[in-house]
């Protein structure tokens, strides 16, 4: 899977819910155990999410790194 870095372009006049699902996508990917409620049932409704582990900060790339930062920040 290749990874791009998003842009300004890819967030604005997205909703609150819809930055939050774009963020702990990256997490979901790397099999993080989500302890929110809704989110465990939102990725688990797709087959590639296995959750394996509650700590993936040393499986983020840079540019997921830097994505996530983007994004927290469009959410705030």
């Amino acid at each position: 899977m290749v990874i791009k870095l998003c842009k300004s372009g890819d967030l604005e006049n997205k909703s609150s819910r819809e930055l939050r699902i774009m963020r702990n996508y990256i997490f979901a990917r790397h099999g993080y155990i989500f302890k929110s409620d809704d989110l465990r049932q939102y990725f688990s409704q797709y087959d590639w999410y296995t959750p394996i582990s509650r700590n993936v900060t040393k499986e983020l790339s840079k540019i997921e790194r830097d994505n996530i930062k983007l994004i927290e920040a469009y959410e705030d």
